[in-house]
């Protein structure tokens, strides 16, 4: 089972009932919703086999792969002076 990072927009009109659908359909399959946005935007997690699946639901606008990687953060160090904590 590999994960699969997906955004997915759902159709207007949005409302709960097809949000609680949705989510069901994503919690059902083993994936994650890793951010619920305004307007009908997902991020997901979730197998590749259950994409063409969530992608043929009724209320499904958009669904593409994104990838989300951590920054590098480079670490400054800076030398003491002496007096200094």
């Amino acid at each position: 089972m590999s994960l699969e990072t997906c955004i997915v927009w759902l159709n207007e009109p949005f409302t709960p009932k097809k949000v609680e659908a949705f989510t069901r359909a994503v919690v059902g399959r083993g994936g994650r919703i890793e951010l619920a946005a305004t307007r009908g935007a997902f991020i997901i997690s979730i197998d590749h086999t259950f994409i063409d699946e969530l992608r043929a639901m009724p209320g499904v606008k958009l669904i593409g792969g994104v990838e989300i990687r951590p920054r590098k953060v480079p670490i400054i160090k800076k030398p003491l002076r002496a007096g200094e904590s």
